[in-house]
């Protein structure tokens, strides 16, 4: 196993947050898992792939300075610059990056079958033992998706690229795969049939489906309960389709992430597998960002006036003066204000807010982070970086920003965070300006992350607001950075995103908690040494697991 790596083929694989966990297990100081072929159809989060791959081309610990230039570097323009200067010097590890990964949309006209087939086949080089990994695109089983549109539409082309998954199973034969999808995927259903049931009969027999194809067929496993029987063909059986549900928080992954991961093993392989291993507390969200530097949000417009025509509101807009002195006064009136309310009066200890150490941030900030008692230090510490990238907030609507503010103020006093109803219970003006405010749909709307449990799922909605985001300590009064939800997600700090800011968000929301893939790779590992152990029982004994730095 030394020499001799498992091969990784990632399919949609968004940024690489699957990828980053099972590249991070190490054994002798090399990388047990090789990722020959990442495919991804979104052009920033390719780049984002293939930076991250390029870092992996080094050993452990011998990364070049010029990678650590490149996220140092706050200009966007430059930055990309740079890459393209880094790559050039160093061609043999940007060639096999680029080739590496792949920038194409499975499923579509322009990638058909026999391309993704041959592609592949060349990054396998003739290794059959090798793993498959990835998340079909889940937006149509996802519970907030079906209830804007009522269901699920069997047209929808998303309900099926997970058949471009199985077919390369099919195809191609992994010795394990993992798939990862939406919690939505249990209880939806087509034409009355139940999803999770015909995508379960199918991963167990890919030929069924793929009838040409000959395919062995599999197992599926749990990665969080451990069967309770095996029927009389040798699959595993489960009590409620709930056992393949893994909750993140759990396993000591900050935020409360709920998704279907699916483990696979081909006939072949009689291994039973492990499951993860709970934590015993919650990893509480003021550990994990809390050692940030602190930044204010940044002022945006303000609303002039507005009206309803025809049911959809107009307003007009005013720009607003984005200085400190500006933001300072704007801010420390509102607080004042919402300290004078009878409820908070003479509550909390009321202290106005200064900027002097405070920016909007940056692309890079020069800080000392994280903290030794930052429960994931490890995971997200490289003492090469010295500071903190993709660290900058957006620009806010004044009038958000002051339900910002509220929220903060509201959960330090009431150790909750305020719904709609709260909002409208202190004045008409914290309301949202929207015609559907009330509705009942998005009673959390406008929502503060509490610092002392895990946060709310980080999805790929944050990169159209922060709204549902809005972090916790009042007098930054602003929603999440894109680092900051990267912590949440677990990503290490030296894991860089490409693109504009909305385009990093984006990556960020649709990634597997890398340090729970991590733990995900451990189990799969055993499986891969307990298959060939019988070839090399007393190598395999001596190996020792640890992670990257």
């Amino acid at each position: 196993m030394t020499h001799n790596k498992i091969p990784i083929i990632d399919l949609f694989a968004g940024p690489g947050g699957l990828g980053e966990g099972f590249s991070s297990v190490f054994s002798d100081n090399e990388r047990v898992f090789d990722i020959k072929l990442s495919i991804e159809k979104d052009e920033n989060a390719h780049k984002t792939l293939e930076l991250r791959d390029f870092f992996r081309k080094f050993e452990k610990g011998k990364i070049p300075s010029e990678y650590y230039e490149v996220l140092k570097e706050k200009n966007l323009l430059r930055r990309e610059k740079l890459i393209l200067d880094l790559y050039e010097k160093f061609p043999r590890e940007s060639a096999e990056a680029k080739k590496d990964a792949w920038l194409a949309e499975l499923g579509s006209e322009n990638f058909p079958s026999e391309k993704i087939d041959r592609r592949i086949k060349e990054s396998l080089n003739g290794q059959k033992n090798w793993l498959l990994i990835g998340g079909p695109p889940c937006q149509a089983f996802s519970l907030v998706g079906r209830s804007r549109v009522g269901g699920i539409d069997n047209e929808d082309h998303r309900v099926y690229l997970y058949k471009e998954y199985l077919r390369i199973i099919a195809v191609h034969h992994p010795t394990v795969f993992v798939m990862e999808n939406v919690k939505g995927l249990l209880s939806a259903n087509i034409n009355g049939e139940k999803v999770f049931d015909w995508i379960l009969n199918d991963l167990r027999n890919p030929s069924s489906v793929f009838k040409d194809t000959k395919a062995p067929k599999y197992k599926i496993y749990s990665l969080s309960t451990e069967p309770q029987s095996f029927d009389a063909s040798g699959n595993p059986t489960y009590r409620d389709d709930r056992d393949f549900l893994i909750q993140s928080e759990k396993f000591r992954i900050p935020q409360k992430r709920h998704r279907v991961i699916l483990l696979g093993i081909r006939e072949d392989v009689d291994v039973i597998p492990g499951t993860l291993k709970q934590g015993l507390t919650e990893t509480d969200l003021k550990s994990i960002i809390g050692d940030l530097p602190k930044i204010r949000s940044g002022l945006g417009r303000s609303i002039v006036s507005s009206e309803t025509v025809n049911g959809a509101k107009k307003r007009i807009y005013k720009n607003e003066t984005d200085s400190d002195l500006n933001w300072e006064q704007k801010i420390n009136a509102m607080k004042e204000e919402i300290f004078s309310w009878k409820e908070f009066k003479n509550n909390l200890p009321f202290k106005k807010v200064k900027t002097s150490s405070f920016s909007t941030g940056s692309e890079y900030i020069e800080y000392k982070t994280p903290e030794s008692s930052n429960p994931l230090f490890d995971w997200y510490y490289d003492k090469n970086l010295k500071g903190v990238c993709n660290h900058q907030t957006r620009s806010h609507l004044t009038e958000d920003l002051k339900r910002y503010l509220f929220a903060g103020i509201y959960a330090e006093k009431f150790k909750r965070f305020p719904r709609l109803t709260d909002y409208q219970a202190y004045g008409g003006e914290l309301m949202p300006d929207h015609v559907n405010a009330l509705s009942g749909k998005f009673a959390d709307r406008f929502r503060v992350q509490m610092p002392d449990c895990a946060a709310t799922t980080v999805t790929s909605h944050i990169s159209k607001d922060g709204h549902y985001f809005i972090h916790y300590d009042m007098d930054q009064c602003r929603s999440l950075t894109v680092r900051e939800a990267a912590r949440i997600q677990t990503f290490p700090d030296n894991y860089l995103f490409c693109g504009p800011r909305t385009a990093q968000y984006h990556q960020v929301g649709n990634a597997v908690p890398p340090y729970l893939a991590y733990q995900i790779a451990e189990i799969v590992w055993e499986i891969f040494k307990k298959k060939t152990s019988t070839k090399s029982k007393i190598r395999f004994r001596e190996k020792k697991i640890t992670h990257i730095k």
